[in-house]
């Protein structure tokens, strides 16, 4: 007895974009190897870097999105995280100084637009709790560790990315109930 095995046929649309993935993956190899080395021989900052995060930002988020994690939420605190670390590398290495303020603004609106896309769809969207949850902790985490060793006088940005925070994570209790905690267990596989 002899078994054929045959699969469906790929959509034309998948095909396109798989040919188009390979096609675009040299250019940016080939910008991810030479910015670097162009970088070390021309001296000065390092602004190689803050190319390297824009061609990761867009790969990932325009070119090749996440197959298992691919909702609203989680595409969005993506992008957010990728911005920030953006903002952040061109602190960092090109101009200096602003990022302590910037980023935490950011960060309170990706905060408030969470809120919003996770609350509007409660039921399927609680789900994908773990990334809300993932930014709300590190959103807690840079603010308290921004106001324990910043000592600037302007820390407002800080404060009122850790206020809505913790905000969001009471509003997430109080909404979900119980099943925040079993949310939580499914998420950090506590017992």
């Amino acid at each position: 007895m002899k078994l054929k095995i045959t699969y469906p046929q790929p959509e034309r649309r998948r095909l396109r974009r798989r040919r188009l993935l390979e096609i675009l993956r040299w250019p940016f190899l080939f910008a991810a190897l030479v910015c670097p080395a162009l970088n070390l021989v021309t001296g000065g900052s390092a602004w190689s870097i803050v190319v390297l995060i824009s061609l990761y930002t867009v790969w990932t988020l325009v070119l090749s999105p996440d197959l298992v994690e691919y909702n609203r939420i989680s595409q969005f605190i993506k992008l957010i995280v990728c911005c920030c670390a953006l903002l952040i590398s061109v602190d960092l290495f090109l101009a200096p100084g602003w990022a302590v303020e910037v980023v935490p603004i950011v960060c309170f609106g990706a905060l408030a637009v969470s809120a919003v896309l996770f609350f509007t769809d409660l039921e399927r969207q609680k789900q994908n709790m773990l990334p809300l949850l993932m930014l709300i902790f590190f959103a807690i985490a840079g603010s308290a560790a921004g106001l324990a060793l910043w000592r600037e006088e302007s820390r407002w940005a800080l404060a009122v990315m850790g206020v809505t925070a913790v905000t969001l994570l009471a509003a997430c209790a109080v909404t979900l109930g119980s099943e925040f905690l079993r949310e939580l267990r499914r998420r950090f596989h506590t017992r």
